[in-house]
């Protein structure tokens, strides 16, 4: 078995809600085991740069603390906090992030990527691998965004009335991120990545696929097809 830590950012006591992460991984790729912990002091996980500063310590010292001795570690957040952090901590160790695993899968499918997320502004790593949006959450055209580039970041969109991970464990966000699945279609996306791993957490990628007629990157199991690869490489 490949042994992987996992790290939540949304502080949560409720076992079924800590672990839904790893028995997704464990499910779809059975030579994964996964231990999750989640930081402390955390009930809306992250979804502002200043939550973010607050965690990144905290996941670093989780990493340091619980997770030193598996063969790999998960930040289990679309915004990839302190996994720069924690690979410095742990030179060696290899660590993922879920923004950086789904971003990086999502060119499988198109060159021309939809974020559908919990934030106005795009996850770090898709900025960084693609650029600025050429829409705004609101849907509204960003004047200083080119298309010109080989890969295109149409848009990060926001669901109506989401503003955090819990936002999207009802009815009324459920039906808000398969508008924004429809509108990122209307916009030109060829494939939608989640920006929240809270989307995973609530199975919405099929739903999605279904409502938009493209295909949907869910960030968790990104991660897992990113800890296949080195396992494959700790076998060979």
């Amino acid at each position: 078995m490949f042994d992987i830590g996992l790290i939540r950012v949304l502080t949560s006591s409720d076992e079924t809600l800590l672990n839904a992460h790893g028995a997704l991984l464990e499910k779809a790729y059975p030579g994964l085991r996964v231990e999750s912990r989640c930081i402390p002091d955390q009930p809306e996980g992250i979804h502002s740069p200043a939550m973010e500063a607050h965690a990144v310590p905290k996941i670093v010292e989780l990493a340091r603390t619980a997770f030193a001795h598996k063969d790999m570690i998960m930040v289990s957040c679309a915004e990839d906090p302190g996994v720069p952090q924690v690979r410095a901590a742990l030179p060696g160790m290899p660590v993922i992030g879920a923004g950086e695993a789904a971003a990086a899968l999502a060119l499988k499918h198109s060159e021309r990527i939809g974020i559908v997320g919990i934030t106005d502004k795009a996850p770090k790593a898709y900025i960084r691998m693609f650029g600025a949006p050429l829409y705004d959450a609101q849907g509204e055209r960003n004047a200083d965004a080119s298309d010109a580039g080989p890969c295109t970041l149409v848009a990060n969109l926001r669901p109506h009335g989401v503003h955090s991970t819990l936002d999207l464990m009802d009815d009324e966000g459920h039906a808000a991120c398969l508008a924004s699945a429809r509108a990122l279609r209307d916009k030109g996306a060829g494939v939608i990545a989640l920006g929240c791993t809270g989307m995973a957490t609530i199975g919405i990628a099929s739903a999605m696929e279904r409502a938009s007629g493209l295909p949907v990157v869910d960030p968790v199991l990104a991660m897992g097809a990113f800890a296949c690869f080195e396992a494959a490489k700790r076998r060979l």
